[in-house]
């Protein structure tokens, strides 16, 4: 059993890792329910004998008398109107706390393996500027936009602390999800907002912004399944990795065309605007890992849909 730390274990993908993580390995899960909350789920998964939860902010120095394996660092400020509302803290929210856990890395164990999740956000200035890129791969330059604006706080914050992590002489890998899914995510995301308009409120009419953008959903269960199968692997050390689907891109108004058609609502939808900074495409390049699994088989995206729904019904 190794000893493994989570800083943001309160929230989603952080709750499905630290589940997943603890049927094999002594699990330490760190959060401040800034974002993440004790529900029953999380409150079910701290009964485990192989789970120990901390309430700690680790914007302070971490004193944890404790030497782990690996260090599973997603605790950050996530979520586009809190990164608009407040750009500075999340520059901050999002810097601090790498160095505080790299020191206390020093300090206990230096073979401690690093892991630390950035954002598909990091290729949007990308996106924006050039044609037929994708889809996005690891090993793309990657630029700063010489107009930064209030939403770009997230995004240069993790590009910072890659670049920080490469430096630092730690072992580490860097996770870059895209457009994760599933139950238990909250409500500010793309496919929980629409279960919400579409499904669960009483409404006539559902406006769809960035109708025509594409996505590539990964559904949280082939999300985890790429994380354990990777993060153990020496292959993958001091590597970056994409993490999401294969499957095809869907706009966003045939997504919610798709959770109205599994809803018995049958509400109108109407094409908004564009939401600013949104890049028009998202799609990842993930072979570095999914073409080594065996017997690897995605949630398709009709049936994760289907889940989840049932979820937020529930």
């Amino acid at each position: 059993m190794k000893k493994i730390l989570v800083t943001g274990g309160a929230g989603f993908i952080g709750y499905h890792l630290s589940l997943e993580l603890s049927k094999k390995n002594q699990v330490t899960i760190i959060d401040n329910f800034s974002r993440g909350k004790l529900d029953a789920k999380l409150s079910e998964l701290v009964k485990n004998k192989n789970i120990k939860f901390i309430k700690k902010d680790i914007n302070k120095e971490i004193t944890i008398n404790e030497k782990f394996d690996y260090i599973f660092h997603l605790a950050a400020t996530v979520g586009v109107k809190n990164v608009k509302k407040s750009p500075l803290f999340t520059f901050q929210n999002n810097i601090i706390p790498t160095f505080n856990l790299i020191n206390y890395l020093k300090k206990t164990n230096k073979n401690c393996i690093f892991v630390f999740f950035s954002t598909s956000e990091v290729y949007s200035p990308l996106i924006k500027i050039k044609k037929n890129v994708f889809p996005l791969l690891e090993s793309y330059d990657l630029i700063l936009p010489n107009i930064t604006n209030n939403r770009d706080s997230y995004f240069i914050s993790k590009i910072f602390v890659e670049h920080f992590l490469k430096l630092s002489g730690v072992k580490y890998i860097i996770y870059r999800p895209h457009n994760i899914y599933g139950p238990r995510m909250g409500m500010s995301h793309v496919i929980p907002e629409l279960i919400k308009k579409i499904i669960l409120e009483k409404n006539k009419y559902v406006k769809i912004f960035s109708p025509g953008h594409k996505r590539v959903f990964c559904y949280i269960d082939d999300c985890i399944k790429q994380i354990i199968f990777s993060c153990f692997k020496k292959k993958y050390l001091n590597k970056v990795l994409n993490i999401g689907s294969n499957q095809k891109e869907i706009k966003i108004y045939h997504l919610a065309k798709l959770i109205n058609a599994l809803s018995s609502n049958n509400k109108k939808l109407i094409k908004s605007i564009d939401t600013p900074g949104s890049p028009y495409r998202r799609i990842p390049d993930v072979k570095k890992i999914t073409k080594k699994i065996k017997n690897y088989n995605e949630t398709k995206l009709l049936d994760g849909i289907k889940k989840t729904i049932k979820w937020y019904k529930k």
